[in-house]
């Protein structure tokens, strides 16, 4: 298994860790996630669903706080829509959650939990292999860097 996902496998153990803290400890919270890993059954109307944007933010208090459900891969709860408030259960992979919020004794929002983009960060050995080894050329082609090369290999070991 490659650094990245194994960092992805910490994360959603830490966001899934978050939320079971914030239920045992009954504190309402809010997920912001995407879109595409969030299922409801039964599906909702299109004049409803089709108001979403790529992201979505649930807020959960009251039937929808003790409705969750949470799991290794995703977390289920029920909630109501539109002005008819259309019931329906929401499924989210941990995976598609970006951000859990919570409010401060202000009522401001204060972000417990942040998924961030680490592709970069964490890329495949070989892209690190290659990044040294142009590091090492761009050194090596250096004027400079070569005198000084040669002055540390004439000088044997000892100090002489």
């Amino acid at each position: 298994m490659n650094v990245l996902n194994k960092y992805n496998q910490l994360n959603n153990r830490h966001c899934v860790e978050n939320i079971k803290f914030l239920i045992e400890n009954k504190v309402n919270f809010s997920i912001f996630c995407e879109l595409s890993k969030v299922s409801f059954t039964p599906a909702l109307p299109e004049e409803i669903f089709s108001k979403f944007g790529p992201f979505v933010l649930f807020v959960l208090a009251g039937y929808s706080f003790s409705s969750l459900v949470v799991t290794a891969s995703s977390v289920e709860f029920e909630a109501g829509f539109g002005r008819d408030n259309i019931g329906s259960f929401v499924n989210v992979k941990i995976d598609g959650i970006i951000q859990l919020i919570v409010k401060d004794k202000k009522d401001d929002n204060v972000v417990l939990f942040s998924r961030n983009e680490v592709n970069e960060i964490f890329s495949e050995k070989e892209d690190k292999k290659d990044s040294l080894e142009s590091s090492a050329a761009a050194i090596f082609s250096d004027p400079q860097n070569q005198k000084i090369l040669k002055k540390i290999q004439k000088i044997k070991p000892g100090g002489k």
